[in-house]
């Protein structure tokens, strides 16, 4: 039978063919960061959660950073560096906010700009301040807390990675999961946590959320890391180093090149699952809802993160399991157990104490 493929088909292809053959397995102890941030563990973005408050009328923004907390100076969060929450109320990024966190020994510093897409190391006026591991509430009702806590994301990574190299050598096998025999390697491990609280009538009505981390060069800053949807330089960039540094260091109205490789990496794995009828234009659909990286939520509404829904980030969802089943068209159960490591009041995490 002969195939009829469009011109944008075949690059697609030749995009696929061209990363497989220069992708090598990179598999970091946690939350698989990437080599730019290995040495400096405290710019180390992990994940970004956005939900609704249990306090009336307020909306959650978590940034955890940091795989391996430690005692010392810069040992929980670096005293060089910029943490970035940026808050979208419109589609362009031009209204909003970025809520900016310096640290210096065991305090914290809290900048708040009208510009959610500014430019790197620009931070608003100071509007808060306090110590690390308390928690703080700030003029306009503001709480704040940062700190280590337990870690609430799990993943099977002895499962994905065997999941990924039988894809990557062209086998789909579904049973990867249960036949690596794996367990959530992140138990009983801790993190870096930034947690704000904010009122929903400093927000839109709708918001769109990434988070960066910036460092101080000299006189200059330079962006380190850009994150929003969990896993997504992970999973959907190959195991290419040159495209995670290219995405860390872009923003989300300069990342639409993006699109071609996350549609090329859904369309040849749902390709081999055998689990669309048109992979591309599966892949297509799937690059239009993660491109540009952010996470959309309804201020007011029940976050989830979930196959049928992508409302914010609640800290229960198993965000893992949805961006495999993203990726393969068709639902992946990474086969753990959730730990439920987060609690239903402020700070929503597990505080706990570096030894």
């Amino acid at each position: 039978m002969k195939l009829h493929l469009s011109v944008r088909q075949y690059k697609k292809i030749a995009i696929v063919a061209a990363l497989l053959l220069s992708a090598h397995e990179t598999m970091a102890s946690h939350h698989f960061e990437t080599a730019a941030v290995r040495k400096v563990t405290a710019l180390n973005q992990l994940d970004n959660y956005v939900f609704e408050s249990s306090r009336k009328n307020y909306t959650v923004f978590v940034m955890s950073v940091n795989s391996a907390p430690k005692l010392g100076t810069d040992g929980v969060f670096a005293t060089n560096a910029l943490y970035n929450i940026h808050v979208s109320s419109d589609e362009k990024f031009s209204s909003g906010h970025t809520f900016s966190m310096a640290f210096s020994a065991d305090q914290f510093t809290l900048y708040d700009t009208d510009k959610p897409n500014g430019a790197v190391g620009v931070v608003g006026p100071k509007i808060g301040s306090g110590g690390i591991g308390k928690q703080v509430e700030i003029a306009g009702g503001i709480k704040v807390w940062a700190g280590t806590a337990k870690d609430p994301f799990y993943g099977n990574s002895p499962g994905l990675g065997l999941f990924r190299t039988k894809l990557n050598s062209g086998v789909y096998d579904s049973n990867a999961w249960t036949a690596a025999k794996g367990t959530n390697i992140f138990t009983g491990r801790l993190s870096s946590v930034i947690v704000l609280e904010v009122p929903n009538s400093m927000l839109g009505s709708d918001v769109k959320v990434f988070m960066t981390t910036a460092v101080k060069d000299g006189d200059k800053w330079e962006q380190v890391q850009y994150s929003a949807n969990p896993l997504f330089s992970h999973s959907m960039l190959f195991e290419s180093e040159t495209l995670k540094t290219q995405h860390d260091h872009s923003r989300p109205d300069s990342d639409a090149e993006m699109k071609n490789y996350v549609s090329a990496r859904v369309a040849r794995a749902s390709g081999l699952a055998k689990t669309q009828p048109d992979p591309f234009s599966y892949g297509d659909k799937v690059a239009a809802m993660l491109v540009p990286d952010v996470l959309s939520y309804k201020v007011g509404s029940k976050a989830e993160y979930s196959n049928q829904m992508r409302n914010g980030r609640a800290i229960d969802d198993d965000a893992m399991s949805v961006m495999l089943s993203l990726w393969c068209g068709t639902p992946v159960d990474q086969a753990i157990p959730n730990p439920k490591l987060y609690t239903a009041a402020f700070p929503y995490i597990i505080p706990a104490e570096l030894k």
